[in-house]
């Protein structure tokens, strides 16, 4: 490999692991795809991946060595990008293909993503729609906590045309999400506001960011764990003092409305329509293509499903454990079979468990000054996240093998 190909070798790879970044690849993925990539094409990759920060140097030969130094923009799930992405990633195989490579992922990074506008918004309702049924409200958290999120999406992809506000949306938009809320509770006095603020503004609620950030952590990626970690806590504070902001401006023009005194119990099946149907509003969040809905979905119920089995027995702890190792081996499973990432399984499923709830109302009771309550917590939803991030790396490191192995078995047979 002569020095003009080994630059422009790690030039694509380094724009390679700029759109995996963005696209919402964990640091760890990235570094083990980058070095794969490597070993097929003749060179040695050590990579180096954080949240802002990307290096990779590329060694061939005996001397021949180019390092590549990048800071990466912010990051954001987009599925469909990632489908294409990971294709490109395992038909990677030959240097003399190298432009062939470069024009396919400048192709696939022009592609428009699936799920915008009105089509976003829509989904919004689904999404904190059925939240507000797993967070245990009724017909009417339902309706109005879909109709915040409604608004909520709208408004967070209007602000994402102004960069400069960045910091200050999260806080912004839940202001105006609690105000919302309590506004729809003197048309609708039969509800709890807060429930129907929470189901509206679930679309930035961090609980995936925290399980990815203890994987992480977990792999020995220190910087991008923690990094991530605190971008996930600092994030919970700017909404929990958005809301408590939006609040406290509604009850001084608008009086209080009293909570009721018992909510109607949902019927059994009520839950796994919620289950379902946010299965389908993750189609948008996560970006994915519609021909994945019966992925996310099955992957959304089998969570659930393995989740409510054992915590009914042994508590909510080994429950998330066990249902976090249930979808991730399930993932492992359909990549084997299709070929497909096992992330279109693993993060719908992983959502369905995350504890980003439970961690926006711990920092809600701090800021209502209930330090016990919040401290606690705080604490369930570091621990839920833990133990999600364990069943997650189990799976990760016992599956492939597995399957490699038969894989294996199968050539030579």
């Amino acid at each position: 490999m002569n020095e003009q190909t080994l630059a422009r070798l790690a030039l694509f790879l380094r724009d390679l692991g700029q759109a995996l970044h963005v696209s919402g690849a964990p640091a760890h993925d990235l570094e083990t795809a980058m070095k794969a990539i490597g070993q097929r094409l003749g060179a040695r990759v050590e990579g180096f991946a954080v949240l802002t920060f990307l290096a990779l140097t590329v060694v061939a030969g005996g001397n021949s060595r180019r390092v590549e130094l990048l800071r990466l923009p912010p990051y954001d799930y987009n599925m469909a990008r990632l489908i294409e992405l990971d294709a490109l990633c395992r038909e990677i195989s030959s240097v003399d293909d190298l432009e062939c490579y470069i024009e396919r992922l400048a192709a696939i990074m022009r592609q428009p993503a699936p799920w915008s506008g009105w089509r976003f918004v829509g989904m919004g309702f689904l999404l904190s729609g059925s939240v507000a049924l797993l967070l245990r409200g009724g017909w009417v958290e339902m309706l109005c906590g879909g109709l915040l999120g409604m608004f909520f999406v709208a408004g967070y992809l209007q602000f994402a045309r102004i960069p400069r506000l960045g910091p200050a949306v999260p806080v912004i938009l839940c202001a105006l999400a609690a105000m919302g809320a309590q506004g729809l509770a003197h048309l609708w006095p039969q509800q709890v506001p807060f429930i129907s603020a929470v189901a509206g503004i679930v679309l930035l609620l961090p609980g995936f960011m925290l399980t990815v950030a203890m994987s992480e952590l977990a792999t020995q990626n220190y910087l991008a764990g923690t990094g991530r970690l605190t971008g996930a806590f600092v994030l919970l504070f700017l909404m929990g003092a958005g809301l408590a902001i939006g609040t406290q401006i509604s009850l001084a023009w608008l009086p209080a409305v009293p909570l009721p005194e018992s909510v109607a119990a949902l019927p059994a099946w009520a839950i796994w329509a919620a289950i379902a149907a946010l299965g389908i509003s993750l189609l948008a969040v996560l970006q994915a293509p519609w021909s994945a809905v019966h992925v996310s979905v099955g992957a959304c119920l089998l969570a659930w499903a393995v989740y409510s089995l054992v915590n009914a027995k042994m508590g909510n702890v080994v429950g998330a454990f066990a249902g976090a190792l249930a979808v991730a081996s399930a993932g492992h499973l359909y990549q084997y079979l299709s070929k497909r990432p096992a992330a279109l399984v693993q993060i719908p499923g992983l959502i369905t468990l995350v504890p980003g709830s439970m961690g926006f109302r711990g920092v809600h009771a701090l800021i209502q000054q209930d330090s016990a309550a919040g401290i606690s917590l705080i604490t369930d939803m570091v621990i839920t996240g833990a133990v999600l991030a364990v069943g997650l790396l189990l799976a990760d490191n016992i599956l492939p093998l597995v399957f490699e192995r038969r894989g294996a078995s199968d050539r030579a047979v």
